[in-house]
């Protein structure tokens, strides 16, 4: 395998903060694990399989690479560059064994955005691929150096792995944009990545020797869990298949027998629409998940329908959480399809009112959560912190209620709404109440700008295309929305766009939509609006 180390920024242009604590380092636990599976297969890319023992030393050696530059020490902020595949394992254990904190980004990020990131972390060390290397090199003019891994380790290659006080010590940096599309650092320690694994393995069965199918990037928190759920435990992850043509993703659950696969609503979305998901049998599969936005409810039955007697699980988080706050045990999904479930073990949940009181059963409140998975807080943005986190529980926004069962609904977030002549709608209820009457079409609803007052864009993506369809998105809103909560703009597209975590990316549609208003006055041509806006 090839890694490769860009240097070019300041390594003071931003300090840790000192924090306190005892315990385990991601790392750490890494290497303990690969000394137990050593001749296992850590990670499949194509034909290419490498065992636990190679990966661990390669990441031995970039942490000894790291621990040997000038200014490097505990808490120094790294990047890492790199698709899903065996270097950015060894880059991202490796970082961690040094005692650095990783900053993942996406593998196709441009470079003014990285340098951005990276001036704004203070990250003076970017490992990535022999590819990346060859792109990002000469955008950002940083120096380059080809690390030799993958190797057998000379006898005094071991980093110095530092010792105590680390549990609570920055690991990760993750860096998630918003409404706005402006990056925010949402900062992690090693107590939080370990914490929120071991909840996940506290409920999902998965196993060492397993099988999983790592469709989702690990530079971000949902694919991040992945790699660390099954990197921690001694499984198999395996990187095949693409969003972008949904049959190879049945193709590799089946050539390469996986037990297991996460995904966004969008990615089943598009298994359901272009692939024969149900029509194969797949021998191998025991259960599949989903989390990183609401997944409407007759899509999940239907995926689970598919996949059976493989189950099916739906689960609730965010960045701010590590990646899991809840989840939904598969054999309730039939009986409370809406729901994200309940607490993931280690976490506790409440629904508080306005003035923090715990609402009753079916009353709406703010979503809260407490436990060893919440962040250490957003990435010198004391104030952003201050409005969430408070006294050891994390806001997460969402508006929810219980059931008399103690089963969670989440019917909208707070932070998410916006204003119609002088309305608070949810853009996420209007798509999901859609969503309800269009079946066939999957639906994205996204608040933009028009003349100075804010509007509301629809989004469908179908294999229906042409007026019939309009007409029937149009009858759908004026029947099931109430006038304010009605699109100012409606288009037809053959796939919505997604974001490098595979979620849809609202905030790419609403330039869009002012984009194509612009065009469309500008020609004098009529725009497909509904009543609402005429």
């Amino acid at each position: 395998m090839k890694v490769v180390a860009l240097t070019g920024v300041d390594p003071c242009a931003a300090r840790t903060p000192s924090l306190q604590g005892d315990g385990d380092t991601v790392g750490g636990r890494f290497v303990n694990v690969a000394r137990r599976y050593a001749e296992r297969p850590a990670i499949v890319a194509g034909d290419r399989s490498y065992q636990y023992g190679a990966i661990s030393v390669a990441a031995q050696q970039v942490a000894a690479y790291l621990q040997r530059q000038p200014g490097f020490g505990v808490g120094a902020r790294v990047a890492l560059v790199a698709p899903n595949g065996p270097e950015y394992l060894a880059a991202f254990y490796g970082a961690s064994l040094a005692g650095g904190v990783v900053v993942p980004l996406p593998e196709r990020i441009d470079a003014p955005l990285l340098r951005q990131v990276l001036a704004d972390a203070g990250a003076a060390w970017t490992l990535t691929d022999g590819r990346g290397a060859d792109r990002l090199g000469a955008a950002l003019a940083a120096a380059t150096e080809e690390l030799n891994v993958g190797g057998p380790a000379p006898a005094d290659v071991a980093p110095a792995v530092p010792t105590g006080g680390l549990t609570n010590r920055p690991a990760l940096l993750l860096y998630t944009s918003g409404s706005t599309g402006r990056p925010k650092g949402v900062l992690l320690s090693h107590g939080n990545l370990l914490s929120n694994a071991e909840s996940i393995l506290g409920y999902l069965p998965i196993r060492p020797g397993d099988r999983a199918l790592a469709l989702l990037p690990f530079c971000h928190a949902y694919g991040n869990s992945v790699l660390q759920t099954h990197a921690l435990c001694g499984a198999t992850l395996v990187v095949a298949g693409s969003a972008t043509f949904p049959n190879t993703i049945v193709d590799a659950l089946d050539q390469y027998e996986v037990n297991s696969m996460a995904g966004v609503p969008e990615l089943y979305a598009g298994l359901l629409r272009c692939s024969d998901l149900g029509v194969r049998k797949l021998r191998h599969l025991r259960y599949m998940t989903v989390a990183g936005a609401a997944m409407p409810p007759s899509a999940a039955l239907e995926v689970a329908a598919r996949i059976a007697p493989a189950e099916f699980f739906v689960m609730y988080g965010q960045t701010e959480a590590t990646a899991r706050l809840a989840y939904l045990p598969a054999s309730e999904l039939r009986r409370r399809p809406a729901s994200i479930g309940r607490a993931i073990p280690g976490v506790e949940l409440q629904i508080r009112d306005e003035a923090g009181v715990i609402v009753g059963v079916g009353e709406t409140g703010e979503l809260c959560a407490r436990g060893g998975n919440i962040m250490l807080g957003y990435w010198r943005d004391e104030a952003a912190t201050d409005a969430v986190l408070k006294e050891g529980w994390l806001h997460t926004g969402d508006l929810a209620r219980v059931d008399e069962d103690g089963f969670i609904y989440v019917v909208g977030r707070s932070r998410d709404q916006v204003k119609i002549r002088g309305l608070k709608v949810s853009p996420q209820a209007i798509a999901e109440a859609l969503s309800r009457r269009l079946r066939d079409c999957q639906i994205a609803v996204a608040p933009f700008q028009w003349r100075g007052s804010a509007r509301l864009a629809l989004f469908a993506a179908s294999s229906r295309r042409g007026p019939q369809l309009l007409h029937e998105i149009q009858r759908a809103c004026a029947e099931s929305l109430q006038r304010h909560e009605r699109p100012a703009y409606i288009e037809m597209m053959e796939r919505l766009p997604l974001t490098a975590s595979l979620k849809i990316d609202r905030y790419a549609l609403a330039c869009r939509a002012e984009q194509r208003l612009s065009e469309l006055e500008a020609q004098g041509e009529p725009a497909a609006f509904t009543e609402e806006a005429a």
